[in-house]
């Protein structure tokens, strides 16, 4: 089980890196206002948990063979005998939604900064 566990995690954290860069370059190029970079990155980063919510609300209908996490798992060969598939998917639900929770940490400390740099702006 941890072998799977791990999998997904890098599965995950892998797609969130990518999401990561963009909203960074994004926020990167408004550096110029400091305000209108937070409130960015905090709208970006709302979307990208929101989206990591779908899939885990979508996770349980998936068909398990076509997920990425299958594919490395050597197409069901490194599982042992009768394993259920949608044990697979719990792990990927579970596994988004924790992404989901940070995604939500880092918005809300994002609209903490962009009201931080409001108020003092004045």
């Amino acid at each position: 089980m941890d072998r799977i566990e791990y999998l997904a995690d890098v599965i995950v954290r892998r797609g969130c890196g990518f999401a990561l860069l963009a909203i960074c370059m994004v926020m990167l190029g408004l550096s110029y206002d400091l305000l209108l970079c937070l409130k960015s990155g905090a709208i970006l980063e709302a979307l990208h948990g929101s989206v990591l919510g779908l899939f885990a609300y979508n996770a349980p209908r998936w068909n398990h063979k076509s997920t990425e996490l299958w594919v490395l798992l050597n197409k069901g060969a490194d599982l042992p005998p009768n394993y259920p598939p949608e044990q697979l998917l719990e792990v990927l639900r579970k596994t988004y939604l924790r992404y989901a929770e940070m995604a939500g940490l880092v918005t809300l400390a994002l609209c903490i900064g962009a009201a931080i740099v409001w108020v003092v702006r004045g």
